[in-house]
């Protein structure tokens, strides 16, 4: 999406801060930000059926993350999986101005929520690409 028919609306969603995600999963919109309910800031979200709203409040999703004030998501699903992004402190020499990014999987609920981010430091499987990506991968170029 990159631009929108129509006034432009504002809103500000519950205990929002900054590093705002939208995306677009089987008809619905999901804003996910980083919140200002507690310090260090968390993960919440909001979910709609229009990029304009009216928008509804569905939670926190990641609790603060380890030696850092801050996070911010970012998600993607590849291959039939969700996966998201999000930062952390904990590599040696790490903090909040020194951040590592990490990722881990991301579930939802049947009616479409998002299900609580289980922060690893395994992180995710490797992906495995198959012959028919590589292929297409050299048709590309």
């Amino acid at each position: 999406m990159i631009e929108l028919d129509g006034p432009i609306t504002t809103f500000k969603p519950l205990h929002y801060i900054e590093g705002p995600w939208l995306y677009k999963r089987k008809g619905w919109y999901c804003l996910v930000y980083a919140s200002a309910g507690t310090k260090p800031e968390m993960i919440e979200y909001c979910m709609s059926t229009s990029p304009t709203g009216p928008w509804e409040y569905k939670g926190i999703i990641q609790e603060n993350v380890p030696n850092s004030f801050t996070t911010h998501p970012g998600i993607i699903d590849y291959k039939g999986k969700s996966y998201f992004f999000y930062h952390n402190g904990t590599l040696p020499t790490g903090g909040s101005y020194r951040r590592s990014i990490c990722v881990d999987y991301m579930y939802y609920n049947d009616d479409g929520t998002i299900q609580k981010i289980i922060q690893t430091t395994k992180g995710v499987d490797p992906i495995v690409s198959s012959k028919k990506d590589k292929k297409k991968s050299k048709n590309k170029m």
